[in-house]
């Protein structure tokens, strides 16, 4: 199996990452996605890639609203993390160090804990344990269907220090809450965050007086999340998302994985049909982030100013005569 990649070169800086970003379809099919797994991995080998990021629940696919509930958790059981633990071995143990070599393979999977599922991100590296608690990250915010299979996270951040930057996590809906994002920035000062993501297409939004309407609002939303993200707090967004059809659901999920600058502009951004990988060359993770703060950076006043806001708090209202 082969896939169109898409590459652009970021800097002349060869000490810096080069990154692929999986715009990739999943089945619900643990094999099927296992394979594409590793067939990913081998590209970005050959290509000499030092991050992979791949979709939100990528061994099992996205979960779907059904009569037999049984079906889906079978399918969650199936692929939890330690259940294919030994794929999973072989994926870490591909990892070398140094000068184009692939250190850290960003995915996300099911995990099993006192008898609950977690929506998890997991982070493959030769020097962190991905079966620790400390190197896992939950997914915070559940909308309805995954609030049938899992159970929410605790509001434990992640953050791992690389020799590029500083890097913090999200899954999917979670990039809708600016809070977290802002703490990931602002407190954990992280350089770049990293979006896995099962994010739908459809969704209508209509102004007929005003001649406008969108069928893909979800898919608008991503997009203007992921610039938002990196623009509000001036970091690296880097999204990587699901595309195509769901064969259980038959909704379109939006594709779209990208990269988004610290100052929230659209670097490179991926097919909303089709498979591809996003392939970019010494991306400058620490320094452009400097350089953007350097002409406009309202992390000072920020920290002047701001304060965290109690709740609940007193709101004056005013009534009109």
């Amino acid at each position: 199996m082969d896939y169109r990649i898409v590459e652009r070169i970021f800097s002349e800086a060869e000490d810096c990452p080069t990154i692929l970003i999986a715009n990739i379809y999943a089945d619900p099919d643990v094999e099927s996605n296992l394979n594409k797994m590793e067939r990913v991995i081998e590209i970005a080998h050959r290509e000499k890639v030092n991050i992979v990021i791949f979709p939100e629940l990528t061994v099992t696919g996205y979960v779907w609203n059904s009569d037999q509930a049984d079906a889906v958790f079978d399918l969650l059981k199936e692929g939890e993390n330690e259940r294919i633990s030994p794929r999973i071995k072989q994926m870490r143990d591909s990892l070398t160090e140094g000068e184009g070599s692939l250190e850290y393979i960003i995915y996300g999977n099911v995990r099993l804990k006192e008898g609950d599922f977690f929506n998890s991100t997991f982070i493959l590296s030769l020097d962190m344990d991905y079966r620790e608690e400390k190197s896992i990250y939950d997914k915070i915010f559940l909308p309805p269907v995954e609030q049938m299979y899992f159970r929410q996270g605790n509001d434990r951040r992640l953050s791992i220090d690389t020799k590029w930057g500083r890097f913090g996590f999200l899954i999917c809906y979670d990039l809708c809450f600016v809070e977290l994002s802002r703490q990931y920035a602002f407190i954990d000062e992280v350089d770049a965050i990293v979006t896995t993501a099962a994010w739908h297409s459809e969704a209508v939004r209509e102004y007929s007086k005003m001649n406008v309407r969108t069928d893909h609002y979800y898919g608008f939303i991503w997009d203007l999340m992921n610039a938002s993200k990196a623009a509000y707090n001036q970091v690296w967004s880097l999204g990587a998302n699901w595309v195509g059809v769901h064969q259980k659901s038959d909704e379109y999920f939006w594709g779209g994985s990208g990269i988004w600058a610290p100052s929230g502009m659209r670097l490179l951004q991926a097919s909303n049909i089709k498979e591809e990988l996003l392939l970019i060359r010494n991306v400058d993770i620490k320094e452009q982030r400097i350089l953007e703060q350097d002409t406009f950076n309202y992390r000072i006043d920020f920290e002047n100013f701001y304060r965290t806001v109690d709740y609940p708090v007193e709101c004056t209202r005013y009534l009109s005569q």
